[in-house]
């Protein structure tokens, strides 16, 4: 027997709609564009879920296509690429070049007016916070790092000022590399930071001891006395 699944990435939201016979709990989908994004984010970021099950072959092939329709699985959250019923991966039926890509648009007009307007604006903040660059937080004295993916908020929350991890990953900015109220922030185009060190309060008061100033060659030197 058939089953119609979702896969979902705890990440980016994003979904994916597929078909399969029996249910292989190890299996999230062969889509092209989602096994990129499993290799991108790793397996354990993936949940799946069954829509239905004990199909024939034919009524999941139709119960394929009516669920990546009402879920809008073609849209910019979802990562199928054809209007299914079929299987397979048809990526090389796609132009890229010339994006010519055939979307179902009934279906996801459809998905798209069942949504309030609070869900609307929270489908966009996501499809946004998916296009952007992650971020990688971790303590001054570890090099454990946690994944971000909304840096504005994580900044609310810990207060610290929104600049600062644009500041904290520019190499010409002072603050390149450096820390702030006890976090280092990497975006993660950036290479992985090193254990910090902080040079800021390194002692001079005995820099000088047992030394004096003298002219030499008309210039301040160091001498031992």
């Amino acid at each position: 027997m058939y089953s119609i699944y979702k896969t979902f990435n705890k990440i980016t939201e994003k979904f994916y709609i597929g078909k399969q016979y029996k249910n292989y709990a190890h299996y999230l989908g062969s889509g092209k564009l989602l096994r990129k994004a499993i290799d991108k984010h790793g397996k354990d970021n993936f949940t799946k879920t069954i829509l239905e099950d004990r199909l024939t072959a034919k009524q999941a092939s139709i119960r394929e296509q009516y669920w990546i329709a009402k879920t809008g699985a073609l849209g910019n959250q979802g990562y199928n690429m054809n209007e299914g019923g079929t299987g397979g991966d048809n990526s090389k039926h796609i132009d890229y070049a010339n994006r010519k890509i055939k979307y179902n648009t009934k279906g996801m007009k459809q998905y798209w007016d069942s949504l309030s307007q609070e869900q609307r604006t929270n489908l966009h903040r996501r499809q946004a916070m998916a296009r952007s660059k992650g971020w990688y937080v971790s303590k001054v004295n570890s090099t454990k790092e946690t994944y971000v993916q909304n840096i504005a908020e994580w900044c609310d929350k810990h207060g610290i000022d929104k600049s600062m991890p644009t500041g904290l990953n520019n190499p010409n900015s002072r603050l390149f590399q450096k820390q702030t109220k006890g976090w280092r922030i990497r975006r993660s185009d950036m290479p992985k930071l090193k254990l910090y060190v902080n040079n800021q309060h390194k002692s001079t008061v005995n820099i000088g001891k047992g030394k004096t100033w003298r002219l030499k060659d008309g210039k301040r030197v160091w001498i031992t006395v």
